[in-house]
């Protein structure tokens, strides 16, 4: 298949596009390269790329016009929360505007499937695993522009005859972050310091390695289960803030300390965000790693910083 993918040049992308190319597929990138970077395309010599933004649809338009498309993988998104909380135009136009721009490039040239990257954020709070269909209820700015998207996805899906998958990613996490998630700004601290400043300690997140993610990925383009269907995307487990630092703790061999920071807490901060990863494990065979070890991610990040932490 030829696979076009937005947001190519990012954390999960490149690592997309590197698999879909070793499994002999054609892979086509669209990325601005605001967040993603032009050091990936060294290891993507076959890739096609298109330095643009999904905004811009006529500069979009271009990928699709030039290529023979068999499906879509959109990555392309604004998703570190206080960056969309800070700029709720831009996020608007690229999250929302862009996945508008994608479904109908789809339509105009008949590409039949498309595998949409959600979130946990579209949910309302709870403090138990989240199943498709949980109460959807977003408390951020980032999640109510990926419910919007998911939206649209089901309806043109629905109205215009092509098939979607929508993954709902939990917390993300690998050697090649390229926004100051949680991970990756912890381990740059203790590796600068001895003194790690987070907010809130309490908080339990479902930490899943990026590898996982697109292993899913790669099962929603090939199986026929995947298609007209949500699924969520974590790891099944809740580790706390706390359990992260005592991992890049041990990771680093460091007797880090810990600051808890009050202008780093969320005015509104989920206590828990856990997927019930059942419904994937049943329908497609993916199952994720059993592990949650940081050595790899602490020794050999390359933590690029894009925003100001």
């Amino acid at each position: 298949m030829n696979i076009l993918v937005t947001g190519g040049l990012g954390s999960i992308g490149h690592i997309l596009c590197k698999r879909l190319l070793a499994e002999g597929h054609g892979v086509i990138i669209v990325d601005d390269c605001s967040v993603g970077r032009k050091e990936f395309l060294e290891k993507l010599p076959s890739a096609k790329f298109y330095e643009c933004s999904v905004a811009n649809f006529g500069a979009l338009e271009k990928a699709f016009l030039e290529n023979r498309i068999d499906g879509v993988v959109h990555l392309a998104a604004k998703h570190h929360i206080p960056y969309c909380k800070e700029h709720p135009k831009e996020t608007t136009e690229i999250n929302v505007g862009g996945t508008l721009n994608a479904l109908l490039l789809m339509r105009r040239y008949k590409v039949p499937h498309i595998v949409f990257a959600s979130t946990s954020s579209v949910y309302k709070p709870e403090t138990r695993a989240y199943t498709e269909d949980d109460v959807i209820g977003p408390v951020n700015l980032y999640g109510a522009s990926k419910l919007l998207c998911e939206e649209a996805v089901r309806w043109y899906g629905q109205e215009l005859g092509f098939t979607y998958t929508i993954l709902r990613f939990f917390n993300v996490y690998g050697t090649d972050d390229l926004v100051p998630h949680v991970i990756p700004e912890i381990v740059e601290q203790a590796r600068k310091s001895d003194v790690i400043r987070v907010g809130n300690l309490d908080s339990k997140r479902d930490f899943i390695r990026v590898e996982d993610i697109v292993e899913a990925i790669l099962l929603s383009l090939t199986k026929k289960e995947a298609e007209n269907n949500v699924y969520n995307l974590g790891a099944g487990r809740a580790l706390s803030i706390r359990e992260v630092v005592e991992a890049i703790r041990e990771a680093s061999g460091k007797d880090l300390k810990i600051e808890v920071v009050e202008s780093k807490k969320r005015p509104v901060d989920p206590p828990v965000l856990l997927a019930d990863n059942s419904k994937i494990k049943k329908e497609l065979g993916w199952e994720p790693r059993k592990e949650f070890d940081l050595k790899e991610v602490y020794e050999k990040t390359k933590f690029w910083p894009v925003y100001e932490v």
